[in-house]
């Protein structure tokens, strides 16, 4: 008989048992007097990106093979590497306002934003392809749940509070939607300070290995899972990097190992801290707006939304995913598919 991932496992985790008291444990109401997190561009940095898009143009870069030296910036520069270390080290999410990209063609705003990726760090593929710039627009898809080889991206669902498989994920609206659409975060680390009141032993389990499904993004010969916990605790760093919990629920169909009872009593107990209002923060992207944040602290959602009939007019978002070499410690044995999305083999 198939035996789930054994709850005995998390006991080899290193675990922390300690109330995280630092920037990156807040709530809401945190944020009730400061706006401090959204950095408004100022007009000579929009020139200077402008003129980075145009250096680039020059020399015939395109997106996909772009790096810091076709995307000459300065002062911006500077900006950018506080914004790091705000992400890395401080309350683990930005956002830059202020770029009009409706001033842009699709291809500049492309360019715009893997040039401003250069300098976050390495950009690592997002799914079989190797693109390196993910597209996140509704794809005719009205839910990724139940579904085998949807994601959520793909669809105008909402989407339950999850991390990306990298260090920092990037996301730069060029459309909002008609209605709805907003992205919603919440610190994990406070989440983990809340389930240590509630259950201790059950905070343990999420330390331990889960399944989830990769959704179609594996390669030949591979399992259709990649094994990870939700928490890991290392070099003193207390770090979280759930998928979408659905992804666990549907390798666990996919593979027929079943979860412990255990098992889903604490998933339960981590999705039901991440619903509460007052650990959520909102915010309405608006066209230009980058977001910038830490997949080892932060969670993120999207409420689902309506979108505009006309194909111009749709939500549209570019979206980045990055590693940061000497950023903040990451377990590689704890997270091993953290360098993207395995690229498939193509046949010539």
């Amino acid at each position: 008989m198939k035996t789930g991932v054994s709850n005995a496992q998390c006991q080899t985790k290193t675990i922390c048992h300690t109330w995280v008291d630092d920037s990156s444990a807040w709530t809401k109401t945190d944020f009730d007097r400061d706006d401090s997190w959204i950095i408004t561009l100022t007009s000579d940095e929009i020139d200077e990106l402008h003129q980075a898009i145009q250096f680039a143009r020059r020399h015939d870069r395109s997106p996909g093979d772009l790096t810091k030296s076709d995307f000459p910036l300065k002062d911006f520069a500077l900006k950018l590497a506080n914004c790091l270390h705000d992400v890395q080290y401080a309350r683990g999410f930005v956002l830059l306002r202020g770029m009009a990209v409706s001033e842009c063609s699709e291809e500049d705003a492309e360019l715009l934003f893997r040039g401003i990726g250069t300098y976050l760090d390495n950009a690592v593929s997002q799914n079989a392809n190797g693109d390196l710039l993910g597209h996140v627009r509704d794809s005719g898809y009205a839910d990724y749940r139940g579904q085998s080889d949807i994601r959520g991206y793909q669809t105008r669902a909402n989407l339950e509070f999850h991390t990306d498989v990298v260090d920092v994920v990037g996301l730069m609206c060029l459309r909002p939607a008609k209605e709805g659409g907003e992205s919603l975060i919440v610190s994990s680390i406070t989440v983990h300070n809340e389930l240590l009141k509630l259950s201790s032993p059950h905070l343990g389990l999420l330390y331990g290995n889960f399944l989830f499904d990769r959704r179609g993004e594996e390669r030949a010969g591979e399992p259709l899972y990649f094994v990870s916990p939700l928490y890991s605790f290392y070099e003193g760093v207390l770090s979280c990097r759930p998928g979408l919990i659905d992804y666990i629920f549907s390798a666990e169909k996919k593979t027929g190992i079943p979860l412990s009872p255990a098992q889903r009593e604490a998933l339960d107990l981590f999705v039901e801290q991440t619903l509460r209002p007052e650990l959520q923060l909102s915010m309405k992207l608006q066209a230009g707006d980058i977001q910038l944040l830490n997949n080892s602290v932060i969670l993120h959602s999207r409420t689902s939304f309506v979108d505009h009939k006309e194909a111009g007019r749709k939500r549209h978002l570019l979206r980045l995913w990055v590693n940061v070499e000497h950023g903040r410690p990451v377990d590689p044995d704890a997270f091993p598919y953290r360098n993207g999305v395995p690229v498939k083999t193509r046949l010539a």
